[in-house]
């Protein structure tokens, strides 16, 4: 696809999806002058799903109505090739779910001003999304519905925005929720939302408070072990203080996230706006400074912190353009009775895997961190979207047969790891064939 329309240029894909992708790109106009751009595209193969289409329709026209600091704008909506695309802003830098995902693995804590910086952001262009009305006059009754760490993008500047309003519920959009039907994450949904009563602002208030709790503690508020523990988790609503899990975190601000959290609709801010005022109330008191300065300045740090490497999720993009390729039906998803996943089919984001520096680094590891403390407390499961896992694993009592305090049974483990690695990377030479 080297250009979608006469005033734009592609320049790469930079992100997949099973219904959309995305590509950075140029805007071009007279004289040669270019503005680097981002450009969503319906896959082809779902642009004979109308009520999809209309959906993409209904974020495009919502979103161009949304001009705000902290919501991603849209420039343009066309078509080319039988299919619709969206030009949006490009923002230079990563989501936060990344960016919490990098920080757990490294062992570190999301710095308290920052996580907080973050929230009153979102609840800023929550707030203008809110509260925007049409050319009438008349509120637009925009509720975003899918307020998560994905979809919060913090630009190199130190920008945070909101961004993807494809599940917003507007009175203007031409398609209308099917009832009874739960759309959102699970893990981010608000109570109401699971007992299929009304939504309104306030689901979105609870999801910007389980972000805020999810960056204090450095782990997922909801993570059930499928898809409907997570759902009972949240229709059931128990929330721990941050101050139990982190203890430097002091009262005040267990109040501000419990408040936010509250199940009943009625108990919580009632706005995002006050939930962004109890927040700066807080800075302000604690004498925490911070600006997009402090946001671009950690940004920089956590860059060089990960020695210049992009944070990337690898089964997110193998997952991607699997998801692609059977929906444009270039690969069956079945093969006789084994289902295939991403990882059977060889992609740009595969070959790319670095099997050498991960046999490496679990070569250099001492016996004794494979080992462990069993008298530890147990570790927190990364906090990743694709994994609805408990946030703790259950601890094992009883010495292995080696006499090593469960060395043996992470020895094997490792060597198990090893093996498969070893078998990816013949696969990826050509050495070993698909079955």
């Amino acid at each position: 696809m080297a250009s979608v329309h006469q005033r734009y240029r592609i320049i790469e894909k930079i992100d997949a999806g099973g219904m959309a992708e995305i590509y950075r790109g140029e805007a071009v106009s007279i004289d040669g002058f270019a503005r680097t751009v981002a450009i969503k595209r319906i896959l082809p193969s779902m642009c004979t799903d109308a009520k999809f289409v209309s959906m993409f329709l209904d974020e495009a026209r919502l979103s161009m109505q949304l001009t705000h600091a902290n919501i991603v704008q849209i420039f343009d909506i066309g078509k080319a090739d039988d299919t619709y695309f969206v030009v949006m802003e490009l923002i230079d830098g990563a989501n936060l779910r990344r960016l919490m995902q990098r920080i757990v693995d490294s062992g570190g804590s999301f710095p308290v001003a920052l996580a907080c910086y973050i929230t009153m952001e979102t609840c800023r262009g929550l707030a203008y999304a809110h509260e925007k009305a049409g050319s009438d006059g008349k509120a637009l009754g925009i509720v975003h519905r899918d307020v998560s760490p994905p979809n919060v993008l913090i630009s190199k500047q130190g920008e945070v925005k909101l961004t993807d309003f494809g599940l917003a519920k507007a009175a203007s959009h031409a398609t209308h929720t099917d009832a009874g039907v739960i759309k959102g994450k699970f893990a981010y949904l608000s109570p109401e939302v699971v007992d299929g009563k009304e939504v309104d602002l306030r689901a979105d208030v609870y999801a910007a408070g389980i972000m805020l709790w999810e960056m204090l503690c450095g782990r997922k508020l909801f993570a059930g072990k499928t898809d409907m523990e997570t759902v009972e988790l949240v229709r059931k609503g128990d929330v721990d203080k941050p101050s139990r899990l982190r203890t430097e975190l002091d009262d005040e601000l267990d109040r501000i996230v419990l408040k936010a959290l509250a199940r009943n609709p009625k108990r919580r801010y009632q706005t995002a706006r006050a939930f962004e005022q109890a927040i700066a109330g807080f800075l302000f008191k604690h004498n925490l400074r911070v600006t997009a300065t402090d946001m671009s300045e950690w940004m920089r740090g956590f860059e060089s912190d990960g020695e210049g490497e992009v944070p990337f999720d690898v089964i997110d993009i193998l997952r991607a353009e699997f998801e692609e390729a059977a929906h444009a039906g270039r690969v069956d998803p079945h093969i006789g009775q084994r289902p295939l996943g991403p990882t059977d089919l060889a992609t740009r984001g595969g070959a790319m895997l670095p099997i050498g520096d991960l046999l490496g680094k679990l070569a250099q590891l001492p016996l004794e961190d494979l080992a462990g403390d069993r008298d530890a407390a147990p570790a927190p499961v990364p906090l990743a979207d694709r994994l609805d896992a408990p946030e703790t694993l259950p601890e094992v009592r009883g010495e292995s047969a080696d006499g090593g305090g469960g060395a043996g049974k992470w020895i094997a483990v490792a060597a198990v790891v090893a093996l498969l690695a070893a078998g990816v990377a013949a696969w990826q030479l050509g050495l070993l064939p698909l079955p």
